[in-house]
């Protein structure tokens, strides 16, 4: 049986379930390079037929995920158009007025709809916004039927959180007395939920519209002149510089408000909105006591409410996903919770994860007894050709700054690496969701700290406060972090305490303020390629990982092919560039 689970909204995507193996899945944005890119992912549906070799119409069932799109928000494109002037005049024009003043504002006068030639939208200029996104449906649901040549009832929708829980739950390698989790800002009616997974059945114990810590952190975000939706990480790795005497004043006003009340939320002081009221409460605050006074407050109040729930229905393994998973200070702290034994957040958190989520629920929907094979790894994009390197290089005249090599190995990539030189890499499938995992990686020697500058100020043009991470042999795991629980995680998504030889040899992977490191574990059965690189250079530094940033400038995707790569290469100090056999090294001056 063949199952495309596709998501429209933010971080559009397809996935591909055939007979129960995921055997692809990829972000729009990849193939369009615009970031965020939401929309009908028609690229990554074509890559996903590719890769299982099959038409449109040998597809027997599309997932598709969400009940309820904002007719609005798709129409504008606001989460790929949006800067942050048009977040900050949302909020002033078209937010304040509706919830605080309660006046009726159109938002398509505000912020025009972007040309799109895949949603027939004619029904905004003709009917009444209550009924547009119930229009939009069914716009959603002609579209695909459609694409594929199918009829309507093989078209299915699923549940927004429904789409988180199953791919938090069967990505995970815990299949029994499993309590699942999800959170985030909102979708279809519901921004948590609490759910129970056994013998590869998941059944619904809670939801609540009032958990609004995702919403509340996205607002701060912008606050904090910010983009929200996709910056939030940034205030995250801005938190740990702020001292006790900065957070405390925010961490207070922050603390006043939304309260854990069992396995719900309710208001001790209630907002009247999450921007303008904390605005005016934060006059004067500094920005890295906000950030820190902040995810304290977010961090104790998810726990509590996690910590009820493990306690409620008498748990100990907990799986994550959601936006509010992305958040790896959390996953720590749960973590080193005693009520906890085994936790696992997987590669995409986020909305990206939807194409996934959708197409397990209407495997598992429509093969109750048949066995879905949880991926031992979360490389299920593109492979790029490698055939084409030469070509390119010799197109963009790169013979007078770089030097051209076939057949490079792991040992001479090490031995790049080990001498600080910054190298690109390009090898097998790229990573699904935002993390690199050594595929579309930037590999540095991590016990260098000139190199995270080098990164920052060259290369990626990051903020000065965000750390890097490493991706550390799993043979090495302990010595270089604090996990007695002997935790994994495979894809960055859960910090943990360093020990004081990873201050040392990984010291450019750490985060500098606090130390806490966001690891990769990686071993021979997930990538064996990768394994290989980074014990060719312990065999060199004795040193047992890489420090590892995702191959892209800032600002746009991870790179999705040689075009790509090669315009990152010549538009950064990049040292060189590998792209499976070949390499482009810049010359020395």
């Amino acid at each position: 049986m063949n199952i495309l689970g596709i998501n429209e909204g933010h971080m559009s995507s397809a996935a591909l379930i055939k007979n129960g193996v995921l055997v692809a899945a990829v972000c729009e944005e990849r193939f369009t390079r615009n970031k965020n890119e939401q929309g009908f992912p028609h690229n990554a549906i074509d890559f996903c037929l590719e890769v299982g070799n099959l038409k449109p119409g040998e597809i027997n069932f599309v997932a598709t995920a969400t009940n309820e799109l904002s007719a609005t928000f798709e129409a504008t494109k606001r989460y790929d158009t949006f800067s942050i002037s048009d977040y900050v005049r949302e909020n002033n024009e078209y937010w304040k007025p509706t919830l605080i003043e309660n006046k009726e504002i159109n938002y398509l006068k505000l912020f025009p709809q972007t040309k799109n030639d895949d949603y027939d939208f004619s029904f905004l200029d003709t009917d009444p916004p209550e009924k547009w996104n119930n229009l939009f449906k069914e716009e959603r649901l002609k579209t695909i039927s459609k694409k594929f040549g199918i009829s309507r009832e093989n078209v299915i929708f699923v549940d927004h959180h429904t789409g988180h829980a199953y791919y938090a739950y069967f990505m995970s390698p815990f299949r029994n007395n499993v309590l699942v989790i999800t959170a985030d800002a909102w979708g279809d009616g519901c921004n948590s939920s609490i759910w129970i997974g056994n013998k590869n059945r998941l059944e619904l114990k809670h939801k609540t519209a009032n958990n609004t810590l995702a919403r509340l952190y996205r607002n701060i975000t912008l606050l904090l002149g910010m983009k929200p939706n996709e910056h939030e990480y940034k205030v995250m790795g801005l938190a740990p510089y702020a001292t006790e005497y900065n957070f405390k004043k925010p961490y207070e006003i922050f603390s006043k408000t939304l309260q854990v009340d069992g396995l719900d939320f309710n208001y001790n002081v209630t907002p009247s909105d999450n921007y303008f009221w904390f605005k005016e409460k934060l006059e004067g605050c500094r920005f890295d006591g906000i950030a820190g006074g902040l995810q304290k407050y977010v961090e104790e109040t998810m726990v509590k409410w996690i910590k009820n729930s493990l306690q409620q229905f008498s748990m100990d393994t907990i799986v994550l996903s959601g936006g509010m998973a992305l958040n790896i200070k959390i996953n720590q702290k749960l973590s080193e919770l005693n009520e906890i034994k085994n936790i696992f957040v997987p590669g995409g958190g986020g909305d990206e994860s939807q194409s996934i989520g959708a197409a397990l629920y209407l495997f598992h929907e429509k093969n109750p007894t048949e066995k879905f094979e949880t991926p031992l790894h979360d490389y299920h994009g593109p492979i790029i050709d490698e055939e084409n390197v030469e070509t390119l290089f010799d197109k963009n005249k790169l013979k007078s700054n770089f030097v051209f090599k076939k057949n490079i190995t792991n040992s001479e990539i090490a031995e790049y690496l080990s001498s600080d030189m910054i190298i690109g890499r390009c090898d097998g499938r790229s990573e699904f969701g935002p993390r690199a995992l050594g595929n579309r990686s930037i590999l540095a020697n991590p016990s260098n700290v000139k190199n995270v500058a080098k990164i920052n100020t060259a290369i990626k043009y990051r903020d000065f406060w965000m750390p890097f991470t490493p991706s550390i042999l799993i043979e090495r795991i302990n010595d270089y972090i604090i996990n007695s629980k002997e935790i994994e995680s495979p894809f960055m998504t859960i910090a943990f305490d360093s020990t004081n030889l990873a201050q040392k040899d990984l010291i450019g992977g750490l985060h500098p303020a606090d130390f806490t490191v966001r690891p990769q574990f990686v071993d021979k059965k997930s990538n064996p390629s990768y394994h290989n690189l980074i014990s060719e250079f312990e065999k060199l530094t004795g040193i047992g990982g890489l420090l590892n940033t995702s191959l892209n400038l800032h600002g746009e995707p991870i790179v999705g092919s040689v075009k790509d790569a090669i315009h990152t290469l010549t538009n950064s100090s990049l040292d060189g560039l590998v792209i499976g056999t070949k390499m482009i090294l810049r010359r020395r001056k």
